[in-house]
Formats: structure tokens, C-alpha cells, sequence
């Protein structure tokens, strides 16, 4: 039976594709590389993504009534104008990585529509332009429902606009869509993994002289979101950004012009470097406990959502992660055995799933999510499958 699209949902791509699809293609001059149009459906679509606009991108070339449906997080999806776009579209919200069975259910009936349907397999938008695990359930998804997978490569999507930046970048975004993944031969969830990572497995610090934005607004701005720490001391939240263009370590002396697809040079020794290749460093620096001032410190607000959807609780002040606990008054706190999964919404926001509902924390300017996340990580045991 054929599927022919509600008024509702064509009502969404028309509002789109006269506002955030035209400024991608307009912004970002996206071409799609050869001939090969997104496929019809139903099928899934995956691809890299660290540009906030990558949905939007996808949908550059499609038809009218033939747009995207897919996956997102829940965060775009809660309330509002442009809530309510998505969902008319047939977005459908998630927790990423946290199990939603009703998710599955959704997704079937995606299917028997016969629609596109695209999710980003690595949870959300790459913060150093470089892969991230993989859900291992979205591969399973994608393994088992006996539709096709079509990679699409995006280039130029972190040097387009990394997460970290405030601004956007002006790149020349380019779309290539690739054959669908052959699961022949596949004895294990790991080989059909190894076949679907294959195709974006590129770095996106690395791109051709025709992608790369020649200009950039303030592109230094945000830096600090992604190097979070002195890779040769150490120090926490020491980086100063400066007009826009200079980033500088003072516990290092190191100092560096940000170039416009966020490459450092350093003002000294006129040297480049990558700014995936500095947080590689910072990933690996081992941490300790002060014991007055724990490990990391911030100023922001809590909220704790029941598993009822009431917003039971709120505090707004200092706020410390501890070796084993999240401090958050002088008498209220997070141990680490309830935290169940944890997630990263926008660029300011951590959100951590217990038994009981959902603490909601919202960092200040001048802290890094990515910082608490990064320790949360290496003190909790396979948080989040890690």
C-alpha cells in the first residue's frame, strides 16, 4: 500500500524547507557529490555528525513529501514551536542510550510507511570531529530489520560548526551518499559493526583545501567547552579565549591563534595543531581528589525529574563532583551507585538517569559538560557502555 504523507507532515518539510534548509544550503553552498540522491524508502540513513544542522543538511536534496523522518534527542523535543515541527515531520525522542522498547515500536511503524529514516549511531553530535562508540543497539537495529543502511559522509560537518563553537563557520559542506552496508557473511555483532563504522570513520579535523571556511566569526569562542584542561599541567578550567581568535594556557605559557576551521597556530613557533589531537591529550591525563575542593567544581542549577514527570526538586549554586559522589549542597548529594546512564544535551547540560527519575544539571558559563562527563567515565565502571 502506498504511503501518502498527512498534511501535517508536509505542512513541517514546507516550514523547514523554507527556513533552516535554506539557510544550510545557502551558508554552507552544500553540494551533493556525484549523482546519488538520498535512496527512497523505507531504509536507514546514518552518517558522521558534529554539525548541529546535519538533519537539516540531509534533506538538501529531498523531495517534497520525501523528507526524513528519524531519531533525535529528546531535548529538541520537549516544548515549543519547533518541537512540534519535528514531531509533525515524524522525529521520535530519545534518552540515547538509556533502553526504550517503545522506541522499537515507533520505528516499525516508520517503516511500514515506507519512510527515510536516519539515526546518528554514535548518540549525538561528535564533540572533536572524530568517532565516538557506537549504540550498540542502534547497529542491531540496523542489522536486524532487513531494510537497507545507507551510510551518507558528511564533509565539512565539524569544521562547518564543531559543538564546542559558539558561531558557525561558513565550510562548503559536501553530501555523499554511499552503497548500503552488505551483511553477508556477518557470524557476529562485531564484524556487522566493523562494516557499518567503516564509511565514517573519517577524522573530520582533516579536510580538503575546498572545504575549509576562509573566514570564521570569533571562531576561538568555546574552545574552552573541549579543552577543558592544560594537557602539559593538568589544571582545570584554565584557558582564557581572547577576542575571539586567541586561545592561551597561562599554567603552560602556551598561546595560540584559532584559525577558521579551528586549527591552533601557535603564536610563537608558528606551529599547527589540531584541536582533536590537544583533547586526546587532555582524555588521557589521569586526575586526583582535593580534599577540600573535590575534583571538579561549578557554579550551576539541579533539577530532579521523577520518573512521574514532576519536577520534584531544584537547587541553583555550587555544585562539585567528588571520587564518589555529586556534591550539590552542604547537605544534598548524588552517590555514584544510583546513577544509572548519563547524557550530554547542547553544550551546558549533563543529564543523570537514576531508579527514581532524572537530575537535570545546567553547568555556568565557563564550564565544560565534556569535563564531567570525561571523569564520570573513568570513575564509574561501564557507564553507558563505556
Amino acid at each position: 500500500m502506498q504511503f501518502h504523507p498527512p498534511l501535517a507532515q508536509i505542512g513541517a518539510e514546507l516550514a523547514f524547507r523554507s527556513s533552516i534548509i535554506a539557510f544550510s544550503r545557502a551558508f554552507w553552498d552544500v553540494e551533493l557529490l556525484g549523482e546519488s540522491a538520498l535512496p527512497p524508502g523505507p531504509c536507514f540513513i546514518y552518517g558522521n555528525h558534529s554539525n548541529n544542522y546535519d538533519p537539516f543538511i540531509l534533506n538538501a536534496f529531498t523531495e517534497l513529501g520525501g523528507g526524513t523522518a528519524g531519531v533525535m534527542t529528546l531535548e529538541y523535543l520537549r516544548k515549543g514551536p519547533l518541537a512540534a515541527l519535528f514531531k509533525a515531520s515524524g522525529i521520535v525522542g530519545t534518552q540515547k542510550r538509556v533502553p526504550e522498547p517503545h522506541l522499537i515500536r515507533q520505528i516499525f511503524k516508520m517503516i511500514e510507511q515506507g519512510r527515510r529514516i536516519v539515526i546518528f549511531p554514535e548518540g549525538g553530535r561528535r564533540w572533536d570531529g572524530r568517532p565516538a562508540p557506537w549504540i550498540e543497539s542502534t547497529a542491531k537495529l540496523f542489522i536486524k530489520m532487513k531494510i537497507p543502511v545507507y551510510p551518507v559522509r558528511i564533509h565539512g560537518s565539524y569544521v562547518g560548526w564543531p559543538r564546542w563553537a559558539t558561531y558557525p563557520r561558513p565550510a562548503h559542506i559536501q553530501l555523499e551518499v554511499c552503497p548500503p552496508i552488505d551483511f553477508t557473511g556477518c557470524a557476529s555483532l562485531e564484524s556487522g559493526l566493523d562494516r557499518l563504522k567503516l564509511p565514517i570513520s573519517q577524522d573530520e579535523n582533516l579536510v580538503p583545501e575546498g572545504i575549509k571556511p576562509q573566514w570564521a566569526f570569533r571562531p576561538a569562542d568555546g574552545l574552552s567547552k573541549l579543552l577543558y584542561r592544560d594537557p602539559w599541567t593538568g589544571a582545570f578550567d584554565v584557558c582564557e579565549e581572547t577576542n575571539g581568535t586567541t586561545f592561551s594556557l597561562p599554567t603552560s605559557g602556551k598561546k595560540w591563534t584559532v584559525l577558521p576551521d579551528s586549527t591552533l597556530q601557535d603564536r610563537a613557533s608558528g606551529e599547527i595543531c589540531l584541536s582533536g589531537d590537544l583533547y586526546g591529550l587532555i582524555r588521557n591525563l589521569p586526575f586526583h581528589e582535593d580534599a577540600n575542593t573535590g575534583i571538579l567544581n561549578a557554579f550551576g542549577s539541579i533539577t530532579f525529574v521523577s520518573k512521574q514527570g514532576n519536577a520534584a526538586s531544584s537547587f541553583h549554586g555550587h555544585l562539585t563532583l567528588w571520587a564518589d559522589r555529586i556534591a550539590f549542597s552542604n547537605d544534598k548529594f548524588l552517590p555514584f551507585e544510583r546513577i544509572q546512564y548519563t547524557g550530554l544535551e547542547k553544550s551546558n547540560k549533563i543529564w543523570i538517569l537514576t531508579s527514581d527519575g532524572t537530575y537535570h544539571i545546567v553547568l555556568a558559563k565557563g564550564s565544560s559538560v565534556l569535563a564531567w562527563q570525561d571523569v564520570l567515565y573513568k570513575l564509574i565502571p561501564n557507564l553507558n557502555g563505556h
